[in-house]
């Protein structure tokens, strides 16, 4: 099927919103492993995972369209004998990945060409040692994992 005149398609919500996210991190975290899956694919001391939970249509007309996309960043920190120095920095990077989201509530990025704008980047909640599925099963590891929503617009 092909596509009408001036009309194309681009996965925004890869490449703009999950690969956004995580370009804004590989930037500040230079070590461990910045992915984007639905599940943990790494058990290093220090890794985080990026994963899109929803899109929702905020705006919608006939050659153009705004939605939100809904992502969990997941920081992973593996470590069989916590103490204070241990939570300490575990803390302090999750503070930072929300202060580099919250730093980024409006980001441009270009695909093929276009450039994409992100709004209304909001960090929201972060909650702690929250496991999901088989997380719960990987010995000493701790895991903050932080809301981020944004608005993308779509034009024709």
């Amino acid at each position: 099927m092909a596509l009408a005149k001036n009309t194309g398609y681009h996965n925004i919500f890869f490449d703009v919103a999950l690969d956004g996210v995580r370009d804004i991190l590989v930037s500040e975290f230079n070590y461990g492993k910045i992915y984007i899956a639905p599940n943990i694919l790494h058990q290093e001391p220090f890794s985080i995972r990026i994963w899109g939970n929803s899109a929702e249509t905020s705006q919608l007309t006939n050659s153009s369209w705004q939605k939100q996309y809904n992502i969990t960043i997941f920081l992973y920190l593996i470590e069989s004998n916590p103490g204070e120095e241990f939570y300490n920095q575990f803390y302090s990077d999750s503070e930072k990945i929300y202060q580099l989201l919250f730093n980024n509530t409006v980001k441009t990025i270009t695909v093929s060409g276009t450039d994409y704008t992100w709004i209304d980047g909001v960090p929201e909640d972060i909650s702690y040692n929250s496991f999901e599925g088989e997380e719960e099963e990987i010995d000493g590891l701790n895991v903050a994992s932080i809301t981020f929503n944004c608005k993308i617009f779509n034009e024709d």
